[in-house]
């Protein structure tokens, strides 16, 4: 396999278990916030938003392709604290923007070379002491891994099977 091949096969594996967390949890409250030992966990619905408003900036502007508008990007981005439940956008649409950034960072990946992977990301940004496309994807597969398990969590809480 080629390094793009192996990239484009850990982001559909990855999404694979959002997707399939997601799925549990479509019939839920989507808007509802969960308290932990006193801290209070973001929403099914901001999760999933985040998770787009992230994999669009990461995969897509910072890997040099062109990302997808999506007016509801500030409220779901780091620090954003999300949007009533009726200015928000709908989890159908927030599932589409999963599906299209997937799609279209799939199609920019399979482009790059080798040697691309190496090239500094269009944001700039350092994770562990370098700033690179290789850099980007992984620490992407790395957040989304993360809100995951949060997902899982959540799961859990509203006794629904993980595994």
């Amino acid at each position: 396999m080629t390094e793009s091949q192996t990239w484009i096969l850990m982001l559909q594996k990855t999404r694979e278990q959002t997707l399939g967390y997601l799925s549990k949890l479509k019939e839920e409250k989507l808007h509802q916030t969960f308290n932990l030992q006193g801290s209070s966990m973001n929403s099914i619905l901001w999760i999933a938003a985040h998770l787009a408003v992230s994999a669009n900036f990461l995969l897509l502007h910072s890997t040099g392709a062109e990302r997808l508008k999506l007016a509801w990007s500030r409220a779901y981005g780091i620090g954003g604290k999300g949007l009533t439940e009726n200015e928000a956008p709908s989890f159908a649409e927030i599932l589409e923007a999963l599906n299209e950034i997937q799609n279209r960072a799939q199609m920019h990946i399979s482009t790059l070379t080798d040697s691309d992977f190496c090239k500094p990301s269009s944001s700039g940004m350092d994770f562990g002491g370098e700033d690179s496309i290789r850099a980007i994807i992984a620490h992407h597969i790395r957040h989304e891994n993360a809100h995951a398990g949060q997902l899982a969590l959540i799961c859990k809480a509203l006794g629904k099977p993980t595994i």
